[in-house]
């Protein structure tokens, strides 16, 4: 323990005197606050106890102590009666009587961290610790560094975060970004995800740097119960990240939320949902516990979302960049490039090793390429910036280099993941950025719901075939049928139907 640290611990203003010391029902407070209390590192603390409802009899332990952030042995400090130790001690032993207001305690500049403070009363006069005896009263302190947001103080480097989201038990594997599953994101996602070790079980989930909270939106099951939060925060102006599909928030930061202003009910199925979304101002330091994901409360989901936006960087290229639904999308980046070198980064980057091997591991959105069939594709004539009426014509998210995947949110055509492996020629199973000869049609067959081939079982096979003519540089023709299995040696005499959906760039 530092010599500041003990400053800040051992500090105490006021000595309480033993003819004045009396028992009853104990009360603590921090800065005249009951409960919990959320401070900044740069704020002063008061701490103090009192007692209500005494009645004179026999003499009493009385105890008081603190729980600190800070590493063993100094995790827990006592009050002795005139100062604080790590030794347990019982702080007097007097017999009850009422008492006001003492401060046993003020002090400033605390460490960062969650504090906890009790002041007990122990039936059993002998000094020790009797935990089947006592009477506890406790006040939560949440001590927080003051995050300041200047402009420009991203400065050039991308050595931002420090502190894994998630312990690395919590995960096996993080899918990069890219993937398709349709018709919610029938388009490639621009956010990664931490896939659960046990979605069954909460897991913490841990502020990646020093970072402002932004938004705040709650999705709740009225049906079930369940919750589903997405935050958004920023560790600097430029710099933009969020977690989707955590099942509970800290208190402390549910504590300065309030109640949700913005929301709406709504039906999905047989279940009704609220959706809510309010903006925050939060400040957070470097490694606190945000909340958790999975377990009992949460909406069945398997993955901590993790995405992240630098508007530093070069935009990256869509061919009809008024489609996007947030502008934003053209700053999209890795987040674990984010991270500075060490184990931590080390052990992330292991993790999306396993999903994917071809560089770059973490993924890309960066797909359209201009006057070929690869990249996003919008329903003809439709008016909808969301996902569902459209298609994807884009790599595999983890198999980019052998594997594609024609994915289909549009309920006309057929919604699914349709993956295939590549062929090297000829007009079946091409990759999408050498499909470029206009009034050519192409097909796709032997398709499955996911990118490892048929054989190693992991794959379910999707029946039909689909093909798609290039009818220009910004309008193509697609068909998917269920009439064949496989594509015709052929492929030219296809014809397109009443089925053929129009799609545009």
């Amino acid at each position: 323990m530092s010599d500041r640290q003990a400053k800040f611990l051992l500090a105490v203003a006021l000595l309480l005197a033993s003819s004045i010391i009396q028992a009853g029902t104990p009360v603590i407070r921090a800065n005249d606050t009951v409960g919990s209390i959320v401070v900044s590192s740069t704020d002063s603390l008061s701490v103090s106890i009192s007692m209500t409802d005494a009645v004179a009899g026999p003499v009493v332990d009385w105890w008081v102590a603190v729980v600190t952030p800070l590493p063993a042995p100094d995790d827990v400090y006592f009050f002795n009666g005139s100062s604080w130790t790590t030794e347990s001690v019982v702080a007097y032993q007097q017999a009850p009587s009422n008492i006001d207001s003492l401060e046993i305690l003020t002090v400033s500049d605390l460490p960062v961290g969650m504090y906890t403070f009790y002041f007990a009363i122990d039936s059993n006069p002998d000094g020790k610790l009797d935990m089947d005896l006592l009477t506890v009263a406790s006040v939560e302190l949440s001590v927080q560094t003051v995050v300041e947001q200047t402009p420009g103080s991203c400065g050039t480097g991308t050595d931002i975060f420090s502190v894994s989201p998630l312990e690395s038990d919590a995960y096996f594997q993080i899918d990069p970004l890219g993937a398709t599953n349709p018709s919610g994101h029938t388009f490639p996602t621009a956010h990664t995800y931490m896939m659960l070790a046990d979605n069954t079980v909460a897991r913490d989930v841990f502020s990646p740097s020093a970072l402002r909270l932004s938004q705040v939106n709650l999705v709740e099951n009225l049906s079930t119960g369940d919750t589903d939060y997405s935050i958004s925060f920023t560790p600097c102006p430029e710099v933009t990240g969020y977690f989707d599909h955590m099942s509970s928030l800290n208190s402390e930061i549910n504590s300065q939320l309030g109640s949700f202003e913005n929301c709406n009910q709504y039906f999905a199925g047989a279940e009704e949902y609220r959706f809510c979304s309010q903006s925050v101002a939060i400040n957070i330091e470097v490694g606190y516990r945000l909340g958790t994901v999975g377990g009992v409360a949460a909406q069945g989901s398997a993955a901590l979302d993790f995405g992240l936006r630098d508007s530093r960087v070069t935009p990256l290229h869509y061919a009809n960049p008024g489609r996007l639904v947030n502008s934003d999308q053209v700053y999209v980046v890795c987040p674990y490039d984010y991270f500075g070198s060490g184990a931590v980064k080390t052990t992330l980057f292991e993790k999306l090793g396993s999903a994917r091997t071809d560089a770059p591991v973490c993924g890309t959105v960066e797909y359209d390429i201009d006057n070929t069939l690869q990249g996003r594709w919008y329903l003809q004539d439709s008016n909808d910036f969301g996902e569902s009426d459209h298609i994807a014509l884009v790599p595999s998210n983890k198999k980019p280099v052998t594997a594609g995947v024609i994915s289909i949110g549009n309920g006309d055509v057929g919604t699914d993941a349709y993956f295939f492996d590549y062929q090297g020629s000829g007009l079946i199973n091409r990759n999408f950025r050498d499909v470029s000869q206009f009034e050519t049609v192409y097909c796709w067959d032997t398709l499955r719901n996911r990118e490892e081939a048929l054989a190693t079982g992991h794959s379910q096979a999707l029946g039909g075939i689909v093909f798609i003519k290039l009818i220009d540089e910004n309008n193509i023709m697609l068909e998917r049928s269920t009439q064949s299995s496989s594509c015709p040696a052929g492929v030219s005499a296809l014809n397109f139907g009443s089925n053929a959906v129009g799609f545009e760039r």
